[in-house]
Order: C-alpha cells, then sequence, then structure tokens
C-alpha cells in the first residue's frame, strides 16, 4: 500500500481535487465575511503566501526524497515534538474528513436519497471509500485522474454555463474596497487550499522527485484561477446581497440553470452526480493520508489497518458534528489557528534543516 508510487500530474489532480472540494464548503464564509465584491483579492494574497512558502518546503522534500514531512520531522526533531506533531495531522486530517463528509452526505440526502437516515449514507460512504483506499494509493490517483476528466472538468463547464442570463455589473464597484474584510477571511483562504496540506505527504509517493517543485506551484497557481472564477461566477449570477445567504453556491447556480440547447430537464441533478464523484474521490485521498499520518506517527509495520481504524471515528465525528453551514459563525478563531499551523510546520521544519545543515557545514 505504500510502496506504490504516482506521477506527477496524478499528484497534481489530487491536491486540485481535494483543495476545490474545500474551497467549496468554505465558499459561504468567504461571501459573508467581505463587503462588496473582491473576495479574490483575499485569494491572490492567500495563493501568493502558499507560494513563496514552497520554495524553502520543496527544498527541505527534495532533500528527504521518499519522506513525507512527518518522517522528516521524525529525523529533525525530538520524539515528543515529532509525536506530538504526528497528531495534529492525524485530528486534522479526520476532522476535515469528517466535516467533507457530513457536507456530501447531507447534500446526497436533500437531493435524492429524502427518506433515507443520514447516518445510513454516511456508513455506505465510509464503507466504499475505505474499500477504494485500502487498494492503495496508484489506484486513489488513477480514480483522481479520471474524475477530472470526466466528472471535475463537466461539473466547471455547468457552473460556468449557469451563468449565461447573468448580471455581470455585480462585480462592480471594487473601490473603495473593504480592506478589513479580506484582511479577516485570508486565513480562511488558505485553508481552502486544501492541497497544500495534502502535497507535505503525497510528493514523496511521486515517481520523479525532482519534478514536485513545478508541480506544487501549477497547483498553486491552478487551484487560485479556479477559486476566482468559482468566486466570481457565484457574485455575477446572485450579486454579493443574495450570495451571503447561500449554503451550497455551487448547487444553488444551478438550480436556476438556463443552459441554451442543453437536453437534461434538472441540470441540478446532474451536476450533483458530477460533484458526488469529485467528492468521493476527495474523501479516499484524505482517508489515505491519515491512514499514512498515524502508520508514521506511532511507528508502525502493518500500514493499512489504520483504514478500518478510521471508520468508527469518522462516522460518530460525522454524525455528531453539525453542518458547516451552522459552524459559519463559530469557526474564525479555529480556522486562524488551523491555516497558521498548516503553514508554519512545514515552514519551521525547513528552517530547523536548513540551520543544521549550516553548523554541520561549518
Amino acid at each position: 500500500m505504500f510502496e506504490q508510487k504516482i506521477t506527477p500530474y496524478q499528484n497534481l489532480s489530487i491536491l486540485i481535487l481535494v483543495s476545490f472540494a474545500f474551497q467549496s464548503i468554505l465558499m459561504p464564509l468567504l461571501l459573508s465575511e467581505i463587503d462588496g465584491p473582491v473576495g479574490w483579492m483575499t485569494i491572490i494574497i492567500a495563493a501568493v503566501v502558499l507560494y513563496f512558502a514552497l520554495k524553502p518546503i520543496n527544498k527541505m522534500m527534495l532533500k528527504y526524497k521518499d519522506n513525507s514531512v512527518l518522517s522528516i520531522i521524525n529525523k529533525i526533531f525530538p520524539k515528543f515534538l515529532s509525536r506530538l506533531t504526528g497528531i495534529y495531522y492525524i485530528v486534522m486530517f479526520l476532522t476535515a474528513n469528517s466535516i467533507l463528509m457530513k457536507d456530501f452526505a447531507e447534500q446526497i440526502k436533500l437531493m435524492m436519497l429524502f427518506r433515507t437516515p443520514l447516518g445510513t449514507i454516511i456508513i455506505l460512504i465510509l464503507l466504499t471509500a475505505s474499500y477504494a483506499t485500502k487498494k492503495g494509493i496508484k489506484t486513489i490517483a488513477n480514480i483522481a485522474s479520471i474524475a477530472v476528466l470526466i466528472a471535475f472538468i463537466p461539473y466547471l463547464l455547468i457552473i460556468i454555463f449557469s451563468t449565461y442570463y447573468a448580471d455581470y455589473s455585480n462585480v462592480f464597484p471594487i473601490y473603495p474596497f473593504d480592506v478589513t474584510g479580506v484582511v479577516r477571511s485570508v486565513p480562511g483562504s488558505i485553508l481552502g487550499f486544501f492541497g497544500f496540506s495534502i502535497l507535505l505527504f503525497s510528493n514523496s509517493k511521486v515517481t520523479v522527485q525532482e519534478n514536485n517543485r513545478l508541480i506544487s506551484r501549477k497547483f498553486i497557481i491552478i487551484s487560485s484561477i479556479l477559486y476566482i472564477a468559482c468566486y466570481l461566477l457565484i457574485i455575477v449570477k446572485f450579486g454579493i446581497k443574495e450570495s451571503v445567504h447561500l449554503v451550497w453556491p455551487f448547487i444553488s447556480v444551478m438550480k436556476y440553470v438556463n443552459i441554451p440547447g442543453f437536453f437534461f430537464e434538472s441540470t441540478e441533478i446532474v451536476g450533483l452526480c458530477f460533484q458526488i464523484i469529485v467528492t468521493f474521490s476527495c474523501i479516499c485521498i484524505i482517508t489515505y493520508f491519515t491512514n499514512m499520518a498515524m502508520q508514521e506517527t506511532f511507528n508502525t509495520r502493518e500500514n493499512g489497518y489504520f483504514v478500518f481504524i478510521q471508520i468508527p471515528i469518522l462516522y460518530i465525528m460525522a454524525v455528531v458534528l453539525p453542518g458547516m453551514y451552522m459552524m459559519f459563525p463559530y469557526i474564525q478563531w479555529p480556522i486562524i489557528v488551523l491555516s497558521s499551523l498548516n503553514l508554519l510546520i512545514p515552514l519551521i521544519a525547513a528552517l530547523v534543516d536548513a540551520k543544521s545543515k549550516k553548523a554541520k557545514s561549518n
């Protein structure tokens, strides 16, 4: 399971899909925090911060080939700190996956399985995702690559064409813009690039390590373009006053679609089917790297059984946690903490490694 390798562009597909899933979840937060249609400035600031943060991180990861960020931290930090960092990543991945799963299950229940209990939908998603995850990173990477082609691209096209009769004057005026809102929402935008945390683990599984720098930068650029485009499309369709009340912005866009020549009666259901493929792929990806974080934190030889240990944990968390839209008023500080830790942990590791290298050379 952990000996398998993936190509650089399979890695890119994984990073883009995971980021898009969390950008979709966090989009209502971005829409509600900024007074005016200038949220794209927040996304640009977040992308620039991550882009420049990648330089020392990529340098460190290229030095320790075939090692994830946890393996590197185990080499350069005391055992207590490395174990604490591993537990942080485990808890963070489990929480993120449970939130994604809860949001995904609620959408399926609302749109398709009206009478099915939410817990039943969650356990079915969990069992299916666990089976796919147990097959290893190569299978997950293949699923992600196929999902990009048959679901992600058509899904984006439907969203784009959904704005055929939209009011493009909604993106103006951009000046004077809400400086406070833009600055306040940067941590949420950074967290939306969730692939940044995944690449700290997935880069060690890439066949050509030298390509990781290029792939990481491509991921930031492509994800930021998609994030900005989707934000602007929602603003164009609904305007800022209506957008702040949207729970699932992309489904809301497709609910009022009018695509010339489109032969499906319900574009909303078609879009949701594509979204199911994308979100399921993301759940498998995060489950795999949670398993990897557990294995490297506790230094176990057997590397697959943590997938099954996750099932009851994720089920309980997904059932107990409220929907993401109910948590928005209370998660500003948790988002600041999470985005800061996700950025600072690998940067501090890269800095400590660079200093230790200089000390040895002197």
